[in-house]
C-alpha cells in the first residue's frame, strides 16, 4: 500500500510548518504529490492556503507576493483571496467583472501546538487532540521537522514497534541485552489504537542529567496511542522518578516515498531551557537512527497481514496494518 492508494488519508490534518515559518511571504509545500502554497494576509493573521498553480497559465503562486491580503500571481498579476476567488485581473478593463471560473482551489489550514496544519481533502476529521501539548503543567518542546525519504506509514509503524528500540537504538537509548517486552494487549476503537508495555532502557550520562536518573538502566513504560492513521502519541513513564516524557510524531505525506516528519514532546518536569535543548539533542540522535534504517525500507507498506511473519510482540503493528486496510477498503468510515 502506498499513501496514494488510500484517498481517505487526504481528509486528515497534517503539520506543514512551524507557526513562525509562515508569513506574508508565500511558502510552498507539497502533500500527496501535489504542490500547495501557504501565506498570511498580514503579520499575525490566520494563514490561507491553496494549490500552488494559477488557473490562468499555471505559474507558481509561491513565486508571487501578498498585497492587500491576497496572493498575487507573478506572471500576470492576478490576485486571489483566501477563499481562492480571483478579485483582480490587471490586464482587463476594470469595468469588466472577473469571471467566476477564475479561482484557485483553496485548502483548509489552521494553527495549533505551535504548528501550521493543512488538510488537502475534505476535513471530515477533527484536528488531533494532544492533551499534554496544551496542558499547563507540561512544557512543550519542538525538536525537529524534516523530510525523510521514507513513506509515512513506515514511520508511524516504526513508532508503534517498541521491540525495535533494543536494536535500532542500541547505541543510544536501547539495551540489546534486555530485548524482552512485558506482556500487553491492544485496544482498538475505530482507527484509534492503544496499548501499554514496559521494557528496559539504557541511560547514558547525558540522559541521567536529562531524566534525573542515576542508574545505567531503567525500566520505563510506554503508553502508546495511534491518534490518527499517521499521528502517534507515546507517553513514556520512568519508574525511578515518575517522570512523564510524551512523544508526538506526525508523518505528513509529501508523496509515496517522502514524508515531512515532525516530532515534539511534552515534559511533566518543566525542565530549564538548557536541559530542554539537551533533551532535544538526544531525541534527534535517536530519530537519526530511525531515519537511517527507514530510508532503506521499501515504501510500499503491506496491509495484507498474511504477507509477513508476525510474532506476539508485533500485535500493535499487526493491528496497524488492519487499520490501514480498513481505511483503504471503507474510504474513511470508522
Amino acid at each position: 500500500m502506498l499513501v496514494s492508494d488510500v484517498p481517505a488519508l487526504r481528509d486528515y490534518w497534517y503539520p506543514i510548518a512551524y507557526e513562525g515559518e509562515v508569513s506574508p511571504e508565500p511558502r510552498s509545500f507539497r502533500m500527496f504529490g501535489e504542490q500547495y502554497v501557504v501565506w498570511r494576509p498580514a503579520e499575525g493573521a490566520a494563514p490561507h492556503a491553496s494549490l500552488d498553480e494559477c488557473p490562468h497559465r499555471s505559474s507558481r503562486l509561491s513565486q508571487g507576493w501578498v498585497a492587500d491580503g491576497c496572493i498575487v500571481c507573478p506572471y500576470h498579476g492576478w490576485r486571489f483571496d483566501g477563499d481562492g476567488a480571483c478579485v483582480e485581473i490587471p490586464a482587463n478593463d476594470p469595468d469588466l467583472p472577473v469571471p467566476s471560473r477564475a479561482r484557485v482551489q483553496s485548502v483548509a489550514v489552521t494553527e495549533r501546538y505551535g504548528l501550521v496544519w493543512a488538510c488537502v481533502g475534505e476535513p471530515s476529521n477533527d484536528l488531533p487532540y494532544l492533551p499534554e501539548a496544551e496542558a499547563e503543567d507540561y512544557v512543550l518542546i519542538h525538536e525537529l521537522m524534516e523530510e525523510w525519504s521514507a513513506s509515512a506509514p513506515r514511520i508511524i509503524d516504526n513508532a508503534l514497534d517498541v521491540s525495535h528500540v533494543a536494536w535500532v537504538h542500541k547505541d543510544s537509548v536501547g539495551s540489546a541485552a534486555n530485548p524482552r517486552l512485558s506482556d500487553f494487549t491492544v485496544e482498538r476503537e475505530g482507527y484509534v489504537l492503544r496499548f501499554s508495555v514496559s521494557y528496559v532502557a539504557a541511560v547514558n550520562e547525558q540522559q541521567k542529567q536529562n531524566l534525573g536518573i542515576t542508574s545505567d538502566l531503567t525500566r520505563r513504560t510506554t503508553h502508546a496511542e495511534l491518534v490518527q492513521p499517521l499521528i502517534f502519541r507515546g507517553v513514556l513513564e520512568y519508574e525511578e522518578n515518575g517522570l512523564r516524557h510524551v512523544l508526538y510524531k506526525t508523518a505528513t505525506p509529501v508523496d509515496d516515498g517522502t514524508t515531512l516528519f515532525c516530532q515534539f514532546i511534552a515534559r511533566s518536569d518543566r525542565p530549564s531551557p538548557e536541559i530542554r535543548e539537551q533533551i532535544a539533542e538526544v531525541d534527534r540522535i535517536v530519530q537519526s537512527e530511525d531515519k537511517r534504517l527507514l530510508e532503506a525500507v521499501n515504501p510500499d507498506f503491506p496491509i495484507d497481514v498474511t504477507s509477513e511473519l508476525h510474532t506476539r510482540s508485533d500485535r500493535m503493528t499487526l493491528e496497524y496494518r488492519r487499520v490501514l486496510g480498513d481505511l483503504a477498503a471503507t474510504g474513511g468510515a470508522s
